[in-house]
């Protein structure tokens, strides 16, 4: 047994020495004080970005209240505006739930009907979801729902017998599901979405930067008007596939010599945490326009997850403890969030004076899945038909944090 042992050891000391097919891309070796550098750059991008979309939701507010008043002169009697936001959780192949949502929530009529977003955002299955959701024609959200029904079998496989060793970027390999990403996903999809962009409308992606242990929004639309324009599409996808890319399950993105992964690993929705900063939407409202009252503001969170988890024996494999344990991540990433978001909308209303609420939409509780496993046929087809009924169903929107 330990002659066995020690033969195991030195096969995969061998196998390190020599290396293997499929190894880790290699990256440069840097010094502390280079990445520090980098790291200062990347966050002051971050800082721009953020000044730049909450100029763009400004400009976007104001427009639609010109418009407003301007029919208004004349005689016709529109809806008073309201700046919607659409924020789609992660949540892996249960994203089949939030795209049958979607498509469902086009039936409703009234004060919840769907409506043309002003600002989509989306992290890891959410960001797959939401260029779809952003375009928001009745063809787009039949699109992404069918892509979710219909799961290949290869969008997710382990690369060989040695995707254990450690030096390996992941254990499986995403390819068939960027196939498939790039052909729903395509190039004049991504001219649309940069169309939209140009409408002052922003689609925004998290993603998580693990050289700098950072969350990275990416702003997907103004990502797409370039794209358009140079013909290059490549950040497009990459942006998308860091956003979804579980970190060690999935290959990581390079995006500019840095490292990203799944954007729900340091925050499974981007929900707006600093809405009321001088840099966002608020602070900016104030300082271009300090005597004209703000849009009321809707935001509208779809999470792709139960809130509290299916009790269970968790087995003691890593696998099955791995699983468990980003499971519950993300759960209560995602009740963290709502918590800081219902926190947020009540500021904005009692000290800011401001009119805005928050809707949101989680699988329920009592839901379980007919086939175990990840992206099978049954479990997503299914998650799609819940999600289809209940975006019919305006009394699915709950506007009260109801979890413990």
């Amino acid at each position: 047994m330990k002659s066995g042992r020690r033969s195991f050891c030195l096969a995969l000391g061998l196998l390190a020495a020599i290396g293997i097919g499929g190894c880790a891309t290699s990256r440069p070796q840097l010094t502390e004080q280079q990445l520090l550098d980098m790291r200062t750059q990347t966050l002051e991008q971050i800082r721009t970005d953020q000044v730049l979309a909450a100029v763009k939701f400004v400009r976007r507010m104001k427009a639609e209240q010109d418009a407003f008043e301007a029919a208004a002169a004349n005689g016709e009697h529109p809806p008073e505006p309201v700046f919607n936001v659409l924020v789609i959780s992660g949540g892996g192949d249960w994203g089949a739930f939030g795209a049958g949502l979607l498509k469902g929530w086009g039936s409703v009529t009234g004060d919840r009907a769907r409506p043309q977003f002003d600002v989509v955002t989306g992290v890891s299955t959410g960001a797959l979801i939401a260029p779809f959701a952003f375009l928001g024609t009745e063809k787009d959200y039949d699109t992404i729902c069918e892509l979710y029904r219909n799961p290949k079998t290869d969008w997710v496989e382990l690369k060989d017998w040695l995707f254990f060793l450690p030096w390996r970027e992941s254990m499986a390999t995403t390819k068939g599901l960027r196939r498939d990403v790039e052909r729903t996903l395509d190039k004049p999809t991504i001219a649309r979405v940069g169309e939209a962009s140009l409408e002052d409308r922003s689609l925004i992606i998290g993603t998580t930067n693990l050289d700098f242990g950072i969350n990275r929004p990416f702003l997907l639309g103004e990502i797409c008007e370039r794209a358009a324009r140079s013909g290059d599409d490549s950040l497009v996808y990459s942006v998308l596939m860091a956003s979804s890319a579980v970190p060690a399950a999935f290959p990581p993105e390079i995006i500019g010599n840095e490292l990203y992964v799944d954007g729900g690993t340091t925050a499974n929705m981007l929900a707006g945490a600093n809405i009321r900063s001088e840099k966002s939407l608020v602070g900016m409202w104030k300082k271009m326009y300090p005597d004209r009252k703000m849009s009321k503001v809707r935001i509208w969170v779809v999470i792709n997850n139960q809130m509290s988890d299916v009790p269970k024996v968790v087995k003691p494999t890593w696998p099955s403890i791995t699983g468990a344990s980003l499971n519950t991540m993300s759960r209560f990433g995602n009740k963290a969030s709502m918590r800081l978001l219902d926190f947020q909308t009540e500021l904005m209303r009692k000290a800011d004076g401001l009119d805005v609420e928050y809707l949101y939409v989680a699988i329920p509780d009592e839901f379980r899945v007919p086939v175990e496993g990840t992206f099978k046929r049954e479990t997503m087809q299914a998650l799609s038909d819940l999600g289809h009924k209940m975006g019919m169903d305006p009394g699915s929107w709950k506007t009260t944090l109801g979890f413990e």
